[in-house]
């Protein structure tokens, strides 16, 4: 059983019913792309801009660290824009239509929501399920 995140009324912020917020917060939380974004905005001082949140999910990608000599690791400018380029057009609009972030498109800026700090909250208490048998 899941637990209670804040109260149960917290559980339908996502839609109509309960099961409607659950159905949307598992899609949304069913791509890596988009819990690394939410993961890095929370970590962060909850704002960060596309070419931000693009380095950071491409380097996690390679499996690499970004090091002195280059900010972006061994990712290719090709891996950073692949990215970018999913996250524009993909991820943060899917995101953004749910509330749980905003974009200003202008700058690029991807801001955290309340509603994304809830969705996190149900990401953490579902990893914390574990291996339930």
């Amino acid at each position: 059983m899941i637990p209670l995140l804040r109260s149960p009324e917290s559980l339908t912020s996502f839609g109509e019913s309960a099961s409607d917020g659950v159905d949307t917060a598992m899609k949304l939380l069913a791509h890596r792309y988009r819990r690394s974004v939410l993961q890095y905005l929370e970590d962060g001082d909850g704002s960060a801009t596309l070419t931000e949140l693009a380095v950071d999910i491409a380097t996690q990608d390679a499996a690499t660290e970004p090091n002195a000599i280059s900010d972006h690791g061994d990712v290719s400018a090709r891996e950073r824009r692949t990215v970018r380029i999913s996250l524009h057009h993909t991820h943060i609009p899917k995101l953004a239509a749910a509330d749980v972030i905003d974009y200003e498109r202008e700058t690029e800026t991807v801001t955290l929501c309340e509603r994304g700090r809830t969705l996190l909250e149900r990401d953490d208490a579902i990893r914390g399920l574990g291996n339930v048998e």
